[in-house]
């Protein structure tokens, strides 16, 4: 309803999705994005990797409990099963914490010995040959106890986690329990704290709590922001009324029900099964249909979405002999997919065939450092394609974006000291490293006899306006920068790459440079919206159906103009006299 689909759609409703079976935590662990990534600030699901390394638990640690309580006294080996795989997954986390962090964090086999932990120390009090006989003892206890929870949670660091630090909270919490399980009845100050009713109520909706402190945080995080004092408050308010309703009306009745299933194992499987199917479909039809459901502007999607929509107006096709069997090869990072909706309309338009070659993050001739090494092997592979598929005269497009991001920067500081040290970043050494990545480029190209097309650098913002349009959220601190800026600042920000594209020119007189600034900003203010309020930009810097449609005229204009003058100058070489 609040958030539309946007570049992390796609990993939130696998998120989510994968939530339904307790699988989750593998849909995190196969990301890229660590759980302390900004990126995963805004999954409202991400809190249930943990849901899923207990659901994981419990389908293996039944099996194992059970051997326990049936061998206990006959095979006294049976007591080393847990502390041994316990040991077991505590020295993979040890490993795996720096080798595959991902993993170690998200995974059950780093973070089973947490629950065997748990579960040790049951069986230890199961046998009630243990007690805290000296109350000093167990204040001590409880007292270490707090100490190594409050070191873990306070000085815990995002990469050495879960080893070492989660032994902090893990240990901290076993004294813990242990001196109250095991011990006896006392008015220690700490213990008295714990066992009072408020604590023990907040304990009995500590599960609740956790359910809804996440996607009510990200709910705000998108809408107004939590910056506020009253919003921060307000947050935990909703947060508190939620979990006790759903504790009170939902969890504690199912708990407590007498139902029929309870005495058939199966129905109760088999219902279990079919709500949680049903309830799966209903959430996949969401993820397919956020149209239907949503609140934002975002939801007309023919306006806001550059994805390959099928033209409601009408097509003009262009019948012309020197267009036959050409194609156009598109390659570049997220931008050149952000150019589908113009590419679809040029192909329909001229009756043409496009490749497109798109990766997220990895620019073609970027133009600000060289391009991304980490991106050489899928860079390679759509160069050979294009090389084995290109016909002498098709057209190459280097889609990428071509400036300095504008979003994220700290523009509180001073639109002036902002603007100086992203020009400051663009140094000698980084100019001549793009220089040299172009020039590798455009000679592999030039010897395939293909038209290489390139885009100068476009708009950009500082706020983006899928999440600054709407009543909801444009009181968003994230927002406060707006949606325009001088097209003097724009200029004075892409003139390091315009007299690079300027020079490549010199050396490849072939090279064809598009230059779309000046129909996305036609004023001296460029604006994220059009004259007639209609949105140019998706976010800040990737552009919009809209704006893919106000391009297309100038952009089918220059791919007509290329294949008009290599006819040209083919029938001139032809007319020449021989020599």
């Amino acid at each position: 309803m609040f958030m539309p689909q946007f570049w992390l759609s796609e990993q939130i409703n696998r998120t989510g999705l994968a939530a339904f079976f307790g699988l989750s935590n593998f849909a995190l662990a196969w990301n890229t994005d660590s759980y302390f990534s900004p990126r995963a600030e805004l999954n409202p699901y991400l809190h249930t990797w943990s849901l899923g390394i207990e659901e994981q638990f419990y389908v293996v640690f039944p099996v194992i409990y059970f051997l326990w309580l049936r061998y206990k006294k006959q095979v006294v080996i049976i007591w080393a099963l847990l502390p041994l795989l316990a040991v077991i997954s505590l020295t993979i986390s040890t490993f795996q914490t720096h080798l595959e962090p991902l993993s170690a964090f998200y995974l059950l086999p780093s973070r089973f010995w947490e629950l065997a932990a748990g579960a040790m120390l049951f069986q230890l009090i199961d046998t009630r040959h243990f007690s805290l006989r000296s109350q000093k003892l167990g204040h001590f206890l409880l007292l270490s106890g707090s100490a190594l929870i409050t070191v873990g949670f306070v000085l815990a660091g995002r990469n050495n986690f879960p080893f070492p630090w989660a032994l902090a909270t893990v240990f901290g919490s076993l004294l813990m329990i242990a001196a109250i399980a095991l011990g006896k009845p006392s008015s220690f100050f700490l213990q008295r704290l714990l066992q009072s009713p408020l604590a023990t109520y907040i304990g009995r909706l500590s599960y609740s709590l956790y359910l809804w402190h996440w996607p009510v945080i990200v709910f705000f995080r998108w809408t107004t922001g939590l910056e506020l004092l009253a919003t921060q408050l307000l947050y935990l308010v909703i947060v508190i009324a939620l979990a006790t309703a759903t504790y009170h009306w939902v969890e504690t009745p199912i708990r407590r029900a007498k139902l029929l299933l309870h005495d058939c194992a199966w129905g109760t499987v088999i219902s279990i099964l079919a709500a949680v199917g049903l309830l799966w479909c209903s959430a996949l039809w969401i993820v397919n249909n956020p149209e239907h459901l949503s609140l934002s502007q975002t939801r007309d999607t023919y306006e806001w979405y550059a994805y390959k929509h099928f033209p409601r107006e009408e097509i003009s096709k262009i019948k012309d002999p020197l267009l036959e069997g050409r194609q156009i090869f598109v390659i570049g990072d997220s931008h050149a997919a952000a150019y589908r909706t113009m590419l679809k309309l040029v192909s329909l338009k001229l009756g043409i065939k496009v490749v497109e070659y798109e990766e997220g993050g990895c620019g073609v001739v970027g133009l600000l450092a060289s391009d991304p090494a980490d991106c050489a092997e899928s860079r390679e592979a759509a160069f050979k394609d294009i090389e084995a598929l290109a016909k002498p005269g098709d057209i190459v497009f280097l889609a990428s974006l071509r400036m300095p991001e504008l979003a994220g920067r700290e523009w509180e500081r001073g639109e002036e000291v902002v603007l100086n040290e992203m020009l400051s970043e663009s140094t000698p050494q980084k100019n001549e490293d793009a220089r040299i990545s172009a020039e590798k480029i455009l000679v592999r190209l030039e010897v395939a006899q293909v038209h290489v097309l390139i885009d100068a650098p476009k708009p950009l913002f500082k706020s983006p306006p899928n999440r600054c349009s709407d009543w909801f959220n444009r009181t968003n601190p994230i927002c406060t920068h707006g949606l325009t800026i001088d097209r003097s600042q724009l200029e004075r920000l892409r003139a390091p790459q315009m007299q690079l594209l300027d020079l490549l020119k010199r050396k490849h007189p072939d090279l064809i440079i598009w230059d779309p600034l000046p129909l996305l900003c036609p004023h001296s203010i460029c604006s994220a919206f059009d004259d007639s309020g209609k949105p140019l930009y998706f976010d800040s810097d990737h552009l919009s159906g809209h704006g893919n449609r106000v391009l297309t005229p100038s952009f089918t204009d220059v791919v007509l103009t290329i294949w008009r003058n290599t006819t040209l100058k083919h029938h001139k070489h032809e007319d020449s006299p021989a020599r």
